[in-house]
């Protein structure tokens, strides 16, 4: 690890092999806490080139304890450290696709540069957590959309989470999280909180073998998210081919809003929050731009001809009742995971300490 640090600290890039080398060393608890965080300040100092955002990436997904689904499956993620302060827009957008027919597995985990990470807001609607495959299946099976908090599901993550909240900055790992949904999903709703980072992360979901990605980033202010505040960057990935488009709230016929129209606070304001707006009783910018990222993951299912269209069925689905149904739903049939997971069943060692 040492002389990977040092390559770094020289500005040096590092190759596949000693990439999946740092990785599998950090994986499996080889490396000491002060040559993680170092590699991960290092790493993220020097920056990454696409190759080795894709080495990375490839490599941590050597450690995911997979869930096996039969249908087509899509995830919203955000790679968060935006410091936007935002609701939980990609887990509320979820549960909306849900109830427009998208087949969802949500990675999930608890704040690390945030108030309320989507771990923290499922725990307090009440939406329990797969904790391992099993529990991801029956979930999916049941209800055509799980939650799987990452920690349970990567060794990497496990072990790399506690160090990333000691650090307390955003690493390159923040943007690696949202690549290794235990699914593998074919098509992802990935927002990003770097303009810089998405023509990287766009390449490694093709280098990846994804099917379809809308990779976004809500510009001015950033935000991991499609903006209703500014336009949006995207990069596309459909037919194996990447294209980049800007679009902005005007497409969906909403008006530009200030970033203070769609903040919220900790897990409980937040949970109330989108519960109101699924009840109808919240309108306006908090409830569009759920519609409008609803919106990217219904077209990314193949439901919609475009992501406007598919912000209207988003609507529709709120305005009629069909997402409260849903939540209603998820809280009841979501069963509670299996309390003693062992490393064996697919459960990180001590993962409670970064589940929350």
């Amino acid at each position: 690890m040492k002389s990977f640090i040092q390559k770094l600290v020289y500005k040096e890039d590092l190759t596949f092999v000693e990439i999946q080398e740092a990785v599998r060393s950090i994986a499996r608890g080889e490396v000491s806490d002060a040559q993680k965080g170092a590699f991960l300040v290092a790493v993220t100092q020097k920056g990454v080139s696409k190759e080795e955002f894709f080495a990375f990436a490839s490599a941590m997904r050597e450690f995911s304890v997979r869930v096996i689904l039969d249908k087509y499956v899509v995830d919203s993620c955000g790679t968060g450290a935006d410091l936007s302060k935002t609701i939980n827009i990609s887990t509320a957008s979820a549960i909306v696709a849900n109830a427009c027919g998208v087949n969802v597995l949500k990675q999930t985990n608890s704040a690390i540069t945030s108030l309320c990470g989507s771990t923290d807001l499922l725990n307090t609607l009440g939406i329990n957590l797969a904790r391992i495959p099993q529990d991801a299946k029956s979930q999916f099976n049941k209800n055509s959309i799980a939650f799987v908090h990452s920690p349970y599901f990567n060794e990497f993550a496990h072990v790399n989470n506690p160090i990333r909240q000691q650090i307390g900055i955003k690493t390159i790992f923040n943007y690696l999280g949202p690549l290794i949904n235990p699914a593998f999903p074919q098509a992802q709703l990935l927002g990003v909180s770097s303009f810089e980072m998405c023509e990287k992360m766009i390449y490694a979901l093709q280098k990846l073998g994804t099917d379809r990605a809308l990779v976004v980033n809500g510009l001015n202010p950033n935000i991991d998210e499609i903006s209703i505040c500014s336009k949006t960057a995207v990069y596309e990935l459909k037919g194996g081919e990447i294209s980049r488009s800007e679009i902005s709230p005007e497409d969906f016929g909403f008006k530009m809003v200030d970033i203070s129209e769609i903040q919220g606070g900790n897990a409980i304001e937040n949970s109330k929050i989108i519960k109101d707006i699924f009840q109808g009783k919240i309108k306006g910018a908090k409830r569009d731009v759920i519609s409008m990222n609803a919106g990217a993951m219904i077209y990314l299912a193949g439901i919609s001809s475009d992501i406007f269209e598919g912000a209207k069925l988003a609507q529709e689905a709120i305005e009629g009742g069909l997402v409260y149904e849903n939540l209603l739903q998820l809280q009841k049939n979501t069963p509670h995971p299996n309390p003693h997971p062992s490393r064996g069943e697919g459960a990180s060692k001590n993962a409670e300490t970064v589940c929350s």
